[in-house]
């Protein structure tokens, strides 16, 4: 009877470790799908976050160049205003002195 009594224990004891065994590879596989799944997850978060500096860059460099532009064409503008605004003053002055010159030279004559 005590024979059998440690067999019944013994298999017993086996079906437990084998429980156990069992139970500890699921909860290994778990963990190891859960580590993958994680890291999956933090590289297409870190891609993400990537992709979007980048698109940021992109942006930036973009308004930086049409920035740069328009202060190109605006330095033109004020460049040609400036020429324009000479040429009238230069225009004007010669205006008043081609008509100081035939006033002075009616006065001339009269006398």
């Amino acid at each position: 009877m005590n024979e059998q009594r440690t067999r019944r224990v013994n298999e017993a004891a086996q079906k437990f470790a084998e429980a156990a065994t069992e139970a500890f590879r699921m909860v290994s596989e778990r963990t190891m799908a859960s580590q993958q799944l994680n890291a999956e997850l933090t590289q297409r978060f870190f891609n993400g976050v990537l992709e979007n500096l980048r698109q940021q860059a992109e942006g930036n460099r973009e308004m930086a160049q049409q920035l740069a532009n328009q202060q190109q064409r605006q330095w033109e503008a004020t460049q040609q205003f400036t020429q324009e605004s000479v040429g009238a003053y230069m225009n004007f002055m010669n205006s008043m002195f081609a008509f100081y010159q035939q006033g002075m030279g009616q006065t001339r004559q009269q006398a």
